[in-house]
């Protein structure tokens, strides 16, 4: 007993001997880090120092932002963001070491950084990126003094007269935001949505309010902000149009579009996860639709490789047809499969099947229906604008229980729903793809590349996401009466 009272002891004097730990996320070598190790203060020259990073510990070693310190110590700091090359100069010494590497050249002469603790860049999520370098190796290289009082939790660099008294303390002042690492949309029923933010640690309070002009749930949560994460999420369902994520450092805001609300609330399901449930007067659409895996979908990026397709420019720099076709292939495939349909497309780079082996794939593969996907173009009529889609007169038969022009005519109905675009109607044109198809087919049109307005919403995200949407909503519709023979 007497033998276990004793090693307890042991155990709370070293508890107590060691340096506060204070938990902060940093960001470098391109990822996120946790770091709850040892916070010391900085004192240099007698001064205590509030830098805009604290000194990070590293296998026992103190790495320190370079300019604050050494600066203050009358040395010239320089960086060259290309090379990544920090130097030192002081006097008549000099230090070049470079980001991640343990070579230093201390007076032209080459050495090593010890025990692997290299100058690394490291920001804290929220803050300014810091060069952090080894405050032990440089300031015994140039002749400065470095002292470690673990009594004070204190880093002092010459430093010999700073008195520490009875009530010290010191805390680093960290803003300590929580890093937002996922935003996800869920659907709960027919006319219910999910919304959860994910955080890395404890968010703060949240504010939410409505704004019209366009209609849109905005809210907010404090000591919060968002890494890695797209700024715009497209939705279009349940009168939800999308979600737009934003923030000033200090918190985080989710702005939710809507066409269509009957009522939300905001719930912290935790302390790092915030639920927001909207209710609607619409339902998913379309809500009776049964996805069949079975019946296979062929999209056709027109286009590709040495054929351009239709050139347009935007603020001078020119526009590809091929490539606008293949983002939003790729679209209408994403909200195909999140349905749970199955889908083959006959380009997946910048490559040119022929007019020939387009329609073939789709014919070998036994597809249910085949969507060819174009923008349009005229010469010298800057204003022709709209969305038409096409279906060729030798391939409108019912063999699949469906004809090509009933496959566009839904296209083209579900397109203007969620685009708004200029209505230029289902039209008969015998195009090479279409014509040889044995399914229904159909060539959309989304909108012309020689309008500058058109141009300039077919090249963003959200219009494009609202061209496939309505693609992919008039497919399903269809499908529902397809029956490959």
């Amino acid at each position: 007993m007497k033998k276990l009272k004793i090693l307890f002891l042991i155990f709370v004097l070293m508890c107590l001997s060691v340096v506060t730990a204070q938990a902060m996320t940093l960001s470098y070598d391109d990822e996120l880090h946790e770091y709850d190790g040892s916070i010391y203060a900085l004192i240099v020259n007698n001064e205590l120092l509030e830098p805009p990073l604290a000194p990070i510990i590293f296998n026992d070693h103190a790495l320190v932002p370079v300019r604050e310190i050494f600066e203050e110590l009358g040395a010239e700091v320089s960086y060259d963001s290309n090379s990544q090359a920090i130097e030192i100069e002081k006097n008549d010494d000099n230090i070049r070491m470079y980001i991640n590497n343990n070579v230093a050249y201390v007076n032209g002469n080459m050495t090593h950084i010890p025990d692997g603790v290299v100058p690394k860049l490291i920001s804290e999520l929220g803050g300014e990126t810091k060069t952090m370098v080894p405050v032990r190796f440089i300031s015994e290289s140039i002749g400065l003094n470095v002292e470690f009082d673990s009594e004070h939790e204190a880093i002092l660099v010459e430093s010999d007269e700073f008195e520490f008294d009875d009530g010290w303390s010191y805390t680093y002042n960290s803003h300590a935001n929580a890093l937002v690492t996922d935003v996800s949309c869920k659907k709960e029923a027919n006319n219910r949505l999910n919304i959860t933010m994910t955080a890395s640690k404890t968010v703060g309070d949240i504010d939410k309010f409505l704004m019209e002009n366009p209609n849109r749930i905005v809210v907010d949560i404090y000591n919060a902000v968002y890494y890695g994460l797209d700024d715009f999420i497209n939705i279009n369902m349940q009168g939800i149009d999308a979600i737009r994520l934003g923030d000033n450092g200090e918190r985080a805001r989710i702005v939710i579009e809507y066409s269509d609300l009957s009522n939300f609330t905001v719930e912290k399901k935790s302390d790092n996860v915030v639920s927001i449930i909207i209710e609607t007067n619409q339902e998913s659409y379309p809500s009776t639709v049964t996805p069949d895996a079975s019946k296979l979908i062929v999209l056709d990026a027109g286009h590709g490789g040495t054929d351009s397709g239709a050139v347009g420019y935007l603020n001078g720099n020119q526009v590809l047809e091929k490539n606008l076709t293949l983002e939003i292939t790729y679209k209408v495939k994403e909200r195909l499969e999140e349905r749970g349909y199955s889908v083959l497309m006959t380009r997946t780079g910048d490559t040119l099947p022929s007019l020939t082996e387009r329609p073939e794939m789709a014919n070998a593969a036994n597809a249910a229906v085949f969507v060819s996907i174009h923008i349009n173009s005229v010469d010298n009529v800057p204003t022709a604008n709209g969305t038409e889609v096409f279906y060729s007169e030798e391939n409108n038969g019912y063999a699949y229980g469906v004809n090509s022009k009933t496959l566009a005519d839904n296209i083209l109905t579900r397109m203007l729903y969620y685009m708004n675009s200029t209505n230029r109607g289902v039209k008969m044109a015998n195009h090479a793809v279409t014509r040889r198809s044995n399914m229904p087919a159909s060539l959309v049109e989304i909108g012309f590349i020689t309008n500058d307005t058109e141009l300039y919403n077919m090249t963003s995200d959200e219009y494009q996401y609202k061209a496939a949407q309505g693609i992919a909503e008039g497919i399903m519709i269809t499908l529902e009466n397809v029956n490959v023979p």
